[in-house]
């Protein structure tokens, strides 16, 4: 029974194709498509250099030819990112749902900052000067926050 896996293809003259291809977990062999057979003829037919990944569970395995259009499943030779890196990626080039993810938990902090001040406006008995600091503290920061959140939620 096969399976459709993602498969990407990359060439020296900086094209990068991403497609999927028919998987077989038993013999872990990938039958690429004709769009992406015809991109690796090309590659082929010019000597311009190229790769062939497949995509499963977060991990990249390189695609070793067999046959015309199929190819074997190096599962030796496999690559992921580290947890450090994947997240270092997301805070330094986060991707357009990630951005919008972060919008929303920042309007969402924004939220929480403003009803903990009303919460403490409401239950406060004596107002010194803390306290004031307290709530206009809560009050920046809510602010601040949902502008940020705002910025972040903007889609592309």
């Amino acid at each position: 029974m096969t399976t459709p896996i993602k498969v990407t293809f990359t060439s020296t003259a900086g094209e990068e194709i991403n497609g999927q291809a028919q998987f077989e977990p038993m013999s872990e062999l990938v039958t690429l498509p004709s769009q992406l057979l015809e991109h690796v003829q090309r590659a082929r037919a010019a000597c311009d250099g190229h790769a062939l990944v497949a995509h499963e569970d977060g991990y990249r395995y390189p695609l070793q030819p067999v046959e015309d259009g199929v190819y074997q499943l190096d599962r030796s030779r496999r690559h992921r990112q580290r947890l450090l890196e994947q997240a270092w990626k997301a805070v330094t080039a986060p991707t357009k749902d990630q951005r919008q993810q972060s919008g929303r938990f920042a309007h969402t902090l924004s939220a929480a900052a403003l009803i903990g001040a009303s919460v403490y406006v409401g239950y406060s008995n004596v107002w010194m000067l803390v306290a004031l600091t307290d709530v206009l503290s809560l009050v920046g920061v809510g602010a601040v926050l949902f502008l940020v959140g705002a910025v972040l939620s903007k889609g592309d």
